[in-house]
């Protein structure tokens, strides 16, 4: 593949530039500002789950101080944790209306990935003695979103980090990552059904200490 193509898939990837194929106005009705944020927007539509792409209606808002709280970042350096014990309080709602920001209005190339498969990749790099390639595809966005990351496995107390489990290791993988967007300033938004505390007495408090110069909480309980 030459330089050109090479540029073009990337741009491709990070929403700048359409899939190949994709039929292109004429010349005369091509406005590219505005062609660019309409493939911004038909990825974000791509993505978000349809209950998320309504209209918000503020009077079903469970917690407006923390909505409106957690809706004044701006993507940048140091961002936000969202939790709370409960669901359905509308911590989803609000990652899915910043990433649409973000990546529509403000032109960011924004990732979001569930715990869960945050977990899944590590181990998949792992197994292949390519960690490394891990942190760089996590670190190769301009925001990151982390959506419920409580949902992997996690030592139930700090006795000890040998890598003997599943749990211990994702324990580091979380330690290692927080000082990856400490040491470069990545913008990070989480959402999670535990507070930083929780994740302190799994990970350590030096990783939680990093979550909380990456992130600052706010409770939508």
């Amino acid at each position: 593949m030459n330089a050109f193509a090479d540029i073009a898939a990337e741009w491709r990837k990070a929403g700048l530039l359409p899939p190949e194929g994709t039929p292109v106005p004429k010349p005369s009705e091509y406005d590219p500002a505005a062609y660019i944020r309409q493939q911004r927007l038909a990825k974000w539509k791509e993505y978000c789950p349809p209950e998320f792409q309504k209209p918000i209606e503020r009077d079903k808002i469970p917690n407006l101080k923390a909505w409106d709280e957690a809706d004044q970042w701006n993507g940048t350096h140091p961002g936000v944790w969202l939790w709370s014990h409960d669901t359905g309080l509308a911590k989803s709602r609000m990652l899915w209306r910043l990433f649409g920001r973000l990546h529509v209005k403000q032109a960011k190339n924004v990732t979001r990935i569930t715990g869960f498969h945050l977990a899944e990749e590590y181990h998949d790099c792992l197994n292949k003695n390519a960690t490394y390639f891990f942190y760089r595809n996590v670190m190769g966005y301009e925001v990151v979103m982390l959506d419920d990351l409580d949902k992997m496995k996690l030592p139930e107390e700090t006795d000890g980090f040998a890598e003997k489990n599943e749990a211990a290791r994702n324990a580091r993988m979380l330690r290692e990552l927080f000082d990856k967007f400490y040491e470069a300033h990545t913008p990070v938004l989480v959402t999670a059904n535990e507070p930083i505390a929780w994740f302190e007495e799994r990970i350590g408090p030096s990783g939680a200490r990093r979550m909380r110069e990456v992130c600052r909480e706010i409770s939508f309980q």
